[in-house]
Parts: C-alpha cells; sequence; structure tokens
C-alpha cells in the first residue's frame, strides 16, 4: 500500500493596478501611515502548487506595512476615497 499525499493550499495574486501620482500617499486606518495602494488581487485554491479555482477576483486598497485591505469596485469608487482624504488632509472634516 502506498501514500500519496495531495498538497492543497492557497496562492494569491496582487498586480499594481494603473499606476499614477493620483493613487500614491493613500492613508491607512489601521497603521496611520500613507503608504496604501490599490492592487487587482486574485487568489486560488491549489493543489500541487498549481491553481485549480479562483475565488476571489478583484481590486483592494492594501497596506503593504501592515497587510490591512479594503475591496473598491469601481475607479469611481476609488475617486471618491481620494477626494475625502483631501478634504481630510484640508481639514474639511464633519463640517
Amino acid at each position: 500500500m502506498s501514500f500519496v499525499p495531495i498538497i492543497c493550499g492557497k496562492r494569491d495574486w496582487d498586480v499594481e493596478y494603473a499606476q499614477s501620482q493620483e493613487y500614491n500617499a493613500i492613508y491607512c486606518p489601521n497603521c496611520h501611515n500613507y503608504k496604501v495602494r490599490p492592487v487587482k488581487r486574485r487568489e486560488f485554491i491549489t493543489i500541487w502548487f498549481i491553481p485549480v479555482m479562483p475565488f476571489f477576483w478583484g481590486k483592494q486598497l492594501v497596506c503593504p506595512i501592515c497587510n490591512w485591505r479594503q475591496d473598491f469596485k469601481s475607479d469611481e469608487q476609488l475617486k471618491k476615497v481620494l477626494r475625502e482624504q483631501d478634504n481630510i488632509r484640508a481639514g474639511k472634516v464633519g463640517g
């Protein structure tokens, strides 16, 4: 009788999202730095290190320091986040 182990796991791929100066220096609400950047994220279930089935395919804001993540659906949603952060930096919060 022989035994062949099947190794299963999860593999993530992050691809840079439309790099431009307007998407740099987004504020991280978790660790309070300005390093958050948008990425296209793909997560797959793997068997023997071969991607078999995707279980997440979308866009996220990610902080490379604390690994905080937040999904966003469209460019309009991303631009809204940037406008809100500009208001915070200008001191226009809550009024």
